[in-house]
């Protein structure tokens, strides 16, 4: 009897040491609202929805980390995006069942940083207290600022699969991270291979910081957003005369830049509000051309430039967020984009405004309301026409949204 306790006893400790040693986190965001266009579709009807995703992209994910001793530590994260409102999988690879879309990452952290390796992002987006996505504004909301966030500007990264990233540890206010993605093709060198590198300073109320973004052609590419218009397309020796989808064109240019990013932020928090403003350039290189100069491709697809004839954009953004009370937010923001082809057609221009309040009923559930309006000359109006309308119609115009929803992390 005196054994067994003893056994028990021991067994306990060392479960508790464990215990102790090892944590595992459950996170998610389930974001949800009715949103309101005056122009949808190939018609221009109006349209009413419930969408997910607005403020926040929904998701569920799992974290953890291993104290090794020393200061050294094993971490992993596993995080999938999904669709509130129906409950389907979020961003999916093209051709592929992929579950943890958002991020699959295993690595170490320490005195020196910390590196991982996985599906991530670059240091654009390192979380909501991290990376150059802190300097733009809650424009971010999905179905509205088609011409913001990561479908343009990049400000919220961009995922990559096969990569190593490394992010320094914070010395006196400066963070920074550098990342290289595997393009994974025998025989191919660079083909499909990414490089990324960012640096932010952070300390006190104001912020400024920078990152670079490139990607090459690969029948494997690091960047998913080549994947769901190159690798997919051309496995399927698709004739499609898209940037990336054309087999042949994507054989022909087999290791060459695919797209190049840059992107510089500051805000400045004033206590009772915070200043922001951020610029990007993307730089694409087209593999086939097509007449009718379109931005459709680029902010439904993420691809920068496929079924277009844009080489360049230029996008900025100036916002200012308010305080009105404790738990009330007032969001404000204007952006502007030039667009720059390579047929010879006039530079196309793109205007946003957008408006909104957030009130936080507790840490963890805020409702919101947001309205934006776009407007556009010589380019396709993102917000007011989709799908084959906009190509039909590149002149734009002008189209607003509207909606209300609520957000609860966990």
């Amino acid at each position: 009897m005196k054994k067994s306790l003893l056994a028990l006893a021991v067994l306990g400790s060392f479960a508790a040491a464990a215990q102790a040693q090892t944590s595992v986190t459950i996170y998610g965001v389930v974001d949800m609202g009715v949103m309101y266009q005056n122009k949808a579709g190939t018609n221009n009807n109006s349209l009413f929805a419930v969408q997910s995703g607005v403020m926040s992209g929904s998701r569920l994910g799992f974290k953890g980390s291993e104290d090794l001793g020393g200061g050294l530590k094993a971490n992993f994260q596993l995080e999938m995006g999904f669709t509130a409102n129906n409950g389907a999988g979020a961003q999916q690879d093209a051709g592929s069942n992929t579950l943890f879309g958002r991020t699959s990452t295993v690595g170490l952290s320490g005195n020196f940083g910390s590196i991982n390796i996985g599906r991530q992002t670059d240091f654009a987006y390192s979380g909501t207290d991290g990376g150059i996505n802190t300097f733009s504004h809650a424009g971010y909301v999905t179905n509205f600022s088609t011409v913001d966030g990561n479908k343009q500007a990049r400000l919220q990264g961009d995922r990559t699969n096969n990569s190593i990233r490394y992010d320094m540890p914070v010395i006196g206010g400066l963070n920074g991270g550098v990342m290289y993605g595997l393009g994974q093709q025998a025989g191919g060198g660079s083909a499909g291979s990414v490089w990324a590198a960012g640096l932010k300073y952070d300390n006190g109320p104001l912020a400024f910081g920078g990152d670079y973004y490139q990607s090459k052609v690969g029948l494997s590419p690091a960047d998913r957003n080549l994947i769901n218009v190159e690798a997919a397309n051309a496995a399927a020796g698709s004739s499609a005369s898209t940037q990336q989808a054309d087999a042949a064109a994507v054989t022909a240019n087999m290791g060459n830049t695919a797209t190049k990013t840059f992107t510089l932020g500051a805000s400045y928090d004033f206590g009772f509000g915070k200043l922001y403003g951020n610029w990007s350039r993307v730089k694409m290189q087209p593999l086939t051309a097509q007449a009718s100069p379109t931005l459709s491709q680029i902010f439904n697809t993420g691809s920068f430039g496929s079924s277009s004839a844009n080489n360049k954009l230029d996008i900025f953004e100036l916002g200012y967020n308010h305080n009105l009370t404790a738990s009330l937010k007032l969001l404000t923001g204007l952006a502007h984009t030039n667009v720059s082809f390579i047929n010879g057609t006039p530079q196309g221009r793109l205007n946003q405004a957008f408006i909104g309040t957030d009130y936080f009923m507790s840490k963890r559930t805020d409702l919101y309301a947001v309205a934006t309006y776009v407007r556009t000359s010589d380019v396709a109006n993102p917000l007011a026409l989709s799908g084959t309308a906009q190509n039909a119609n590149p002149n734009g115009g002008s189209a607003y949204g509207l909606g209300v929803g609520i957000r609860h992390t966990f």
